[in-house]
């Protein structure tokens, strides 16, 4: 039937209410609107449906109008449920869109450049936004415990919930973590399928939650954290809800899993720049060695004295450098402009505010010394390792030094010995030879020093003397098994003391020095040989061993005596002198000392009261006392005399 022809009234009132509706579709009111507006409809065709027999009874069902308006009805009706149907379609397509926009923009921040905590707090914001939830979270699974802890929240009002910790199983984030599937709750503390723990529960209940969606956030089969939407109301969250949910978990794994790769990435990078600096460290080791290997070998090869490395040494390493010998005496020193000084002996405190290395100076076994460098700056392991390298080469100018130094021991100790041999040298030849070697000038006084040591090894005993020799000039040798001393000195008593204490510091042990000086020929210093060869065997004599003396020093008893004993002298001193010295000590008594004044006075009593400051009478009395003891006046006649003139000079020369 035509609606324009035949209910021309009743199709324009159907016509009005079609085009109410789709104003109703031009508003863009919420399908909830077009629903109720169907409903309306049907209240009021049931009400006039209802009284078409009264339309009737005044004429109009006479025309059929009745059946004109059922059908307008009927028409009215089914375009609001088709209005409502596009209402909901457009609906579903405007939020198909709006979750294809959250899609993309959480697939732009992909490819960004923002930190991983931005975009895991961008897309939980998203799922807030877009599900219109009270509030959202992202929790990850802890590779050591797997538990599920909070990483990013969005709408939560207590702390609790943002620090809360969910163990594989319990809760929802358990459930999820555990099954590797989603999960939605309409009412988390009612659902039977969800294990719940107290501190969960608590949580839950104080941020006020009920309804909770939850689904994993998964790379290939592992499950490494889940996303959440939750309610503080009771709701059912559809199934297009849970699969936008699980799209953002999706893209959620995607920027933890290129999160761990950038840190890979960077712990490979990191790695990396540290082996091209260990490497450039490296090369720098190389380069610093090749630099003091082409300046140190040279050195070594042409034999260059000490201080020469060692300032060298100093100008390479821009510092202060030291050679100490193996007791810390200072061998060499070299600095350069601005490097740090010592405050006092290198080896004691350090500079104030520099760095200082010490590396050993060794050969094989043999030690000597230590190579020290200090600076300001920092020394480098560079460094470190070319003053290694320029302590090997110290080493070996040092052993060098030590096989020449044994050499020319060796010429100085064959000079001396064909010196003091049997046989006397040619006096020219001698002096040529001993130019040549660069000593023993007789052009200069010499002085002849012989000593033994009975305590000490005769190679020690040696080197400590020919260190003491050298430093002054002169030249060591052996001979009739004694060392023996040349030294360009005239005062041969000094030089005899002198030499025991150098031998006795160095090397601990008592050292005897008998000296005779000086000469300038080759049979003055042989005959000075002879003397100081009889000094020394009559200081051992007098029992004075470890001591050093001239032979000028021991007067007559020098110049008498050839060759004695220490029996020999004390006999003589028992027999001739001890009845006094015994007297002397049984009555406090001083015979002795008086006898001795009265040879040193030429026999005078007189004299000999005013050397003792006593009475010329005490004099007498003692002469007389001494009579008595030594039972006659013998002593006093010349022969007598001689002989205990003699004893108490070796009492003297004794004590």
């Amino acid at each position: 039937m035509s609606l324009s022809t035949d209910a021309p009234g009743r199709l324009d009132g159907a016509g009005g209410e079609l085009s109410r509706i789709l104003h109703l579709l031009a508003d863009d009111v919420p399908e909830s609107t077009l629903a109720e507006a169907v409903r309306d409809a049907a209240s009021r065709d049931g009400a006039t449906g209802d009284g078409a027999t009264g339309d009737g009874a005044t004429g109009d069902g006479a025309t059929g109008d009745g059946a004109s308006g059922d059908g307008a009805s009927a028409l009215r009706r089914a375009a609001l449920r088709d209005a409502q149907r596009v209402r909901a379609l457009l609906d579903r397509r405007a939020r198909r869109e709006q979750e294809m926009q959250v899609l993309y923009e959480t697939a732009r921040d992909l490819t960004s450049l923002r930190g991983t905590d931005d975009v895991l707090s961008a897309i939980v914001d998203r799922v807030r936004r877009l599900l219109g939830c009270a509030c959202s979270y992202l929790a990850l699974v802890e590779p050591t415990s797997g538990d599920a802890l909070m990483r990013v929240t969005a709408g939560t009002r207590t702390a609790a919930i943002r620090s809360i910790r969910q163990r594989p199983g319990s809760g929802v984030g358990g459930y999820v973590i555990e099954t590797g599937q989603p999960i939605a709750t309409s009412n988390y503390c009612a659902d039977p399928r969800l294990r719940r723990e107290r501190p969960v529960a608590s949580a839950v209940a104080l941020e006020g939650l009920v309804a909770i969606a939850g689904v994993p956030i998964k790379l290939g089969p592992r499950v490494f954290g889940a996303l959440f939407a939750a309610e503080r109301h009771e709701r059912a969250f559809g199934q297009s809800e849970i699969a936008l949910l699980s799209s953002l978990a999706a893209h959620a794994s995607v920027v933890i899993e290129n999160a761990r790769l950038y840190e890979r990435a960077q712990e490979a990078s990191a790695e990396l720049r540290e082996a091209n600096a260990r490497l450039h460290a490296q090369r720098e080791v190389l380069e610093r060695a090749a630099r003091v290997h082409e300046q140190l070998m040279p050195m070594a090869l042409t034999r260059v004295d000490l201080p020469h490395l060692v300032d060298t040494l100093a100008e390479l390493l821009d510092g202060t450098v030291v050679l100490l010998d193996p007791a810390g005496g200072v061998l060499a020193h070299g600095a350069t402009p601005g490097a740090p000084r010592f405050p006092g002996p290198v080896g004691g405190a350090r500079p104030a505010g520099a760095q200082v290395r010490v590396v050993p100076v060794r050969a094989g076994k043999d030690a000597f010394g230590r190579l020290l460098l200090a600076r300001s700056t920092p020394i480098t392991d560079a460094d470190v390792r070319a003053l290694e390298r320029s302590a090997q080469t110290a080493a070996l100018l040092l052993l060098m030094e030590r096989q020449s130094s044994i050499v020319a021991q060796e010429l100085h100790a064959e000079l001396v010995e064909d010196l003091l041999a049997g046989r006397a040298a040619d006096p020219a030849a001698f002096r040529r030879r001993a130019r040549r070697l660069g000593v023993l000038d007789l052009d200069h006084p010499h002085s002849v020093v012989v000593l033994t040591a009975a305590a000490l090894p005769r190679r020690r005993l040696l080197a400590a003397a020919v260190e003491f020799a050298t430093a002054r000039g002169g030249v060591v040798g052996e001979h009739a098994g004694q060392v023996v001393a040349l030294v360009p000195d005239p005062d041969a008593g000094a030089l005899a003391r002198a030499a025991v204490d150098h031998v006795r510091g160095a090397t601990g042990s008592p050292v005897t020095a008998g000296a005779a000086g000086s000469a300038s020929t080759v049979d003055g210093v042989r005959a000075l040989h002879r003397g100081a060869a009889r000094c020394h065997r009559l200081l051992l004599a007098l029992g004075r061993e470890g001591e050093g003396s001239d032979i000028a020093e021991l007067g007559v008893v020098g110049r008498v005596l050839e060759d004695t004993t220490p029996a020999q002298v004390q006999r003589l001193l028992d027999r001739t002198l001890g009845p006094l010295l015994a007297y002397d000590d049984r009555h406090g008594t001083a015979l002795v000392p008086t006898l001795d004044r009265y040879f040193a006075a030429g026999q005078s009593p007189p004299d000999t009261a005013r050397e003792l400051g006593v009475h010329i009478n005490t004099v007498y009395q003692r002469l007389d006392r001494i009579d008595q003891v030594l039972g006659g006046r013998s002593w006093r006649e010349p022969r007598g005399a001689l002989e205990m003139q003699m004893v108490l000079q070796f009492h003297r020369l004794r004590r």
